[in-house]
């Protein structure tokens, strides 16, 4: 055997062992700007992409991404037919699945546009249709409201921020950046925070149906918050 041949035939195998397994990454469909962008079906740009991202490579790690539609989240993350999903709270989803660190904090608001009547309190919302994802779960509004609360269902938060600009309702629930993030890009719409709903903080969550070095996982998710790595990717989208 030629000596190059040689070398290649005793690399080999130590490049197969030392090649680290793609991570499959949940991208709900439901996801819109900032959070997630799609083209053709596939997570291309985001918050949820950009910290997913960062974490693979933190771990020497490829990743990739499964478009899933939301109620099928839980399902999928259960099965092992993929190791994760970042941006979900404890109550969003349902199974038992390995919870990170908190990654983000996030403050949900009530938005208007500018000719809607004021609002008080959550009780001054009963009855009132109000703008909502379909499949997201809101449970300060589910509490203070029962079935008083009355969604409209969205494929995704921006379209309920521009069918508010269209005068379409008066009222939508969002997050405060998803909000700066829309009257950045469209600042004539004059959208408004009414009411604060609550602070709550975001995880990534991981399978328990196969293996995962899931202390690397929740140590990568601290540094990067410690290091402001995530603050630096909210920030592109402010």
């Amino acid at each position: 055997m030629r000596p190059a041949a040689l070398l290649l035939a005793c690399a080999l195998p130590w490049q197969a062992h030392a090649a680290e397994p793609t991570l499959r990454f949940i991208a709900p469909l439901n996801h819109a700007m900032p959070f997630g962008g799609f083209e053709q079906g596939r997570l291309t740009t985001g918050i949820v992409k950009d910290i997913s991202d960062n974490l693979a490579a933190r771990l020497g790690r490829p990743i990739e991404y499964l478009s899933v539609p939301p109620r099928r989240v839980s399902q999928v993350l259960a099965a092992g037919e993929a190791d994760g999903v970042c941006y979900v709270a404890r109550d969003w989803i349902d199974g038992d699945f390995h919870w990170s660190p908190a990654v983000l904090e996030h403050a949900g608001v009530v938005v208007a546009h500018p000719q809607a009547p004021p609002v008080g309190s959550l009780q001054g919302l009963a009855g009132q249709r109000l703008g909502t994802v379909y499949a997201y779960r809101y449970p300060q509004l589910e509490l203070a409201l029962g079935q008083r609360f009355v969604r409209d269902d969205a494929p995704s938060m921006l379209i309920n921020l521009r069918k508010l600009a269209a005068h379409r309702m008066n009222y939508a629930l969002t997050e405060q950046i998803t909000l700066e993030y829309h009257n950045k890009l469209h600042p004539g719409d004059g959208l408004r925070v009414v009411l604060h709903t609550a602070r709550y903080r975001t995880h990534c969550a991981f399978t328990r149906a196969h293996e995962l070095p899931l202390e690397r996982l929740d140590q990568a998710v601290r540094d990067m918050v410690r290091d402001g790595s995530v603050e630096r990717i909210l920030a592109r989208y402010r």
